[in-house]
């Protein structure tokens, strides 16, 4: 896949919620449309107790959610010949079915928003049954001194969403696997095959990038949150001496438990090395 997006700013890295007004469809169809979601709808058949969870009192929720879905479709995506929709596991199951993103509700319960239903076939490192019925500050406890830096700032934002007002934000790592469904822990995933090597490294890491949008739905407070996943091969992101330029300055300048987190650790030494060399 091309590189639609490559979210990393000229400058040292740090923690940001790296928001922006959202003007065009939430929702994007490329050339992979029906492929993903048909593993979308083989997921929930196969694994569906980890792509699926709903709890009580969520259901108007998840219902205004493919409302929203079919309505997005209808008017920003008509031409779209849409695959049968999964109608085994309820509206949220349904929607997702019918979209690339991943479909997240975020409901306020005691003036704290909690994660109270999701559909998420194409995790990066993370298991949604370990995240429903949480808060956000207790879902992002896994990313190294996200709540410390940037934890208020991410509730004061849920809490005054505009209503009419969509936004848009982007999330990045490097995994040694271009598959879309990673469940488990980031780090853990790294794997380690022996395809990594100094001679194979752009080919066999890749790029991977969320973007997320966030909007209230209609009629309450309740927040979907969509995901969706693009990854590239590295070696398509060093084609560019400025974008490798920026990865190799964002990599070096954030503390060694983020990098961590972010990148492949067993691959660090060559991947240090391969952006140096692409770096110009």
């Amino acid at each position: 896949m091309s590189l639609p997006y490559f979210p990393i700013e000229n400058a040292d890295f740090q923690h940001s919620m790296g928001l922006s007004a959202l003007k065009e469809s939430w929702l994007e169809v490329d050339e992979n449309y029906l492929s993903q979601t048909a593993q979308k709808r083989d997921l929930l058949t196969n694994q569906r107790s980890h792509v699926l969870a709903t709890l009580p009192g969520s259901e108007n929720g998840q219902s205004r959610i493919l409302d929203l879905v079919r309505k997005e479709l209808d008017i920003n995506h008509p031409t779209v010949v849409q695959p049968p929709a999964y109608k085994l596991a309820g509206p949220l199951a349904e929607a997702a079915s019918l979209v690339q993103e991943d479909l997240v509700l975020m409901q306020e319960v005691g003036g704290v928003f909690k994660l109270t239903a999701a559909c998420v076939c194409f995790p990066s490192g993370w298991d949604l049954t370990e995240k429903v019925g949480h808060a956000i500050s207790d879902i992002h406890i896994p990313v190294p001194d996200l709540n410390n830096r940037i934890g208020p700032s991410i509730d004061r934002f849920f809490s005054h969403l505009n209503p009419r007002k969509k936004v848009q934000r982007f999330n990045w790592g490097l995994f040694d696997d271009d598959a879309l469904f990673q469940p488990g822990s980031h780090e853990n995933r790294q794997i380690g095959h022996d395809k990594v090597t100094e001679q194979t490294i752009g080919d066999a890491l890749f790029f991977r990038v969320e973007k997320q949008t966030l909007q209230r739905l209609p009629e309450n407070r309740d927040t979907l949150f969509s995901i969706r996943i693009f990854n590239t091969p590295l070696s398509e992101v060093v084609s560019d001496q400025g974008r490798t330029a920026r990865l190799l300055h964002a990599l070096t300048t954030m503390d060694a438990p983020i990098r961590r987190y972010k990148a492949v650790a067993r691959y660090e030494e060559l991947l240090m090395a391969y952006l140096r060399k692409h770096a110009g």
